[in-house]
């Protein structure tokens, strides 16, 4: 009962935003009517710069060789005129910006009886407006030895509003923050020795007593005696294998252990805010990977995966110890 309560509560939250959202794209293509035939339209939401977008082909009509015309848009923030016959951008000489906001379009420089798109991007002010309209969940699976699987849902809420106010629109790139988690793989990965071996070299660092600082330096020492090939210069090894173990959580490198499928695909993949740490703050516990998928009235629904392959992750890690003799 409390979900039934809920989804009629954002429902009539977004009716009156999408009929805003109607209305200014209706007010430019009823301006474009009085002089210019309409050949076609279409209108999407921009979900991560959170704008909707109007795109209107029309031809000039026989003897329009003047004139100009007003828009004025108050969240006006892209406009484009493309002549489509040859295709060629047009903007900077038939659009001049208003400066109580919106724009003039000039028609002396639209080749008559020509087709041109028209693209308008306006800001969309309720910055909660894509959450409210689209539903979005992540789960995840039993992690396998091998792989961890998140599964992806998409659905747009209220398509009975949108069949109503809308012939066809879209929503392009709507991101889904995949928190994948890499702490259990790394901390099975990363010996006992080389965490000893950080919590001295951190000692050796923050020392500032004399004696102690010898003395974390023979530790030291110790330690990469005691290593199979270590010498005076494993510091700088160890720094070296520090930064190496940082770049596998590169968005570059860290991309070669995700595959995403179906509906989805990847866009992105972000550190996490909580780190492992050992004995300080090193690596993230996680990665937020961001995917991205559209929908549209003919879709309104996508499904989706992503796979994490943890093996390959725990693999490229232990390979970096190996190299460093360190076990």
């Amino acid at each position: 009962m409390a979900e039934i309560i809920l989804g009629e509560a954002s429902k009539e939250i977004a009716k009156p935003v999408l009929r805003r959202l109607m209305n200014r794209g209706i007010k430019i293509i009823d301006g474009l009517k009085t002089d210019f035939s309409i050949e076609g339209q279409e209108v999407s939401f921009q979900c991560p710069e959170n704008t909707q977008k109007w795109g209107v082909v029309f031809s000039t009509r026989k003897g329009l060789l003047s004139g100009k015309k007003d828009f004025p848009l108050q969240s006006l923030r892209k406009v484009s005129v493309q002549s489509l016959i040859p295709f060629k951008d047009v903007t900077d000489s038939c659009v001049k910006p208003l400066s109580s906001g919106g724009f003039e379009l000039h028609y002396a420089r639209l080749n008559q009886g020509i087709p041109h798109l028209l693209n308008v991007e306006l800001d969309i002010e309720e910055p909660r407006f894509i959450d409210n309209i689209v539903y979005r969940k992540v789960q995840d699976d039993t992690p396998s030895s091998e792989m961890k699987k998140y599964w992806m849902h998409a659905q747009l809420k209220f398509t009975d509003i949108f069949e109503k106010m809308f012939s066809d629109v879209r929503l392009e790139d709507i991101d889904f923050d995949v928190r994948v988690s890499t702490h259990e793989d790394i901390n099975t990965s990363v010996p006992g020795s080389f965490r000893r071996e950080l919590e001295v070299m951190v000692n050796w660092m923050n020392e500032t007593n004399p004696e102690r600082k010898a003395f974390w330096n023979r530790e030291h020492l110790r330690i990469l005696r005691a290593r199979r090939g270590g010498s005076s210069k494993g510091q700088s090894g160890i720094l070296r294998l520090i930064q190496e173990l940082q770049d596998i959580f590169m968005p570059k490198v860290f991309r070669t252990f995700v595959d995403v499928r179906k509906d989805f695909y990847y866009h992105d993949a972000l550190r996490g805010i909580d780190y492992y740490t050992a004995p300080f703050p090193t690596w993230p516990k996680f990665m937020t990977v961001v995917t991205r998928t559209t929908l549209n009235l003919n879709k309104p629904a996508a499904e989706g995966s992503l796979e994490f392959s943890h093996k390959d992750f725990k693999t490229k890690i232990n390979d970096l110890f190996k190299q460093c003799k360190i076990t």
